[in-house]
């Protein structure tokens, strides 16, 4: 009996003594309008990751990159991560304005991008405004755009292009 009670009690501190530094294997990630929240609270950045249905690159990002466990910890731990599929119908607020998917509800495609992945994730090539999924955007805490992050990134490339802004 007494070696039950003492078997109970380690079990019972090793799980709450060391549970608390338990490494997470995947990006815990939030919806936008708590990234902005938190943002606003603990002055912490933004990461929000744009994606595509049946994109193979997006697909590739998320399996190989954002399942990483050292990007995992690098995000979780230095931002809030959001994802958002770049053809969502719902409405998103970006410095005051309702941002929206043009296309009707009735048509029943999915190819529509929405009004907000374009503003924030579009960028300049060759005079041109394009876009492209997977694209990651950095805002700060006043949810101000201050980094995009165009198409697939490898592990070491997204470390390069996240470690300025940590």
């Amino acid at each position: 009996m007494k070696r039950i009670i003492i078997s109970f009690i380690l079990i019972t501190i090793c799980y709450n003594g060391f549970g608390q530094g338990e490494v997470k294997t995947k990006i815990d990630w939030i919806p936008l309008n708590k990234a902005k929240q938190y943002a606003k609270k603990y002055n912490k950045q933004i990461l929000v990751f744009f994606y595509k249905k049946n994109c193979e690159y997006c697909d590739k990002m998320k399996k190989e990159t954002l399942n990483n466990i050292d990007i995992v910890n690098l995000v979780n731990n230095n931002f809030l991560p959001v994802k958002i599929d770049s053809r969502t119908k719902d409405t998103i607020i970006y410095n005051g304005i309702a941002y929206g998917n043009q296309q009707p509800a009735s048509s029943g495609r999915y190819d529509w991008r929405h009004d907000f992945y374009f503003e924030v994730a579009k960028f300049s090539r060759n005079g041109k405004d394009n876009i492209t999924t997977p694209t990651i955007v950095l805002f700060n805490s006043k949810f101000e755009k201050i980094k995009n992050l165009p198409g697939f990134q490898p592990k070491q490339q997204l470390i390069r292009n996240l470690n300025p802004y940590l």
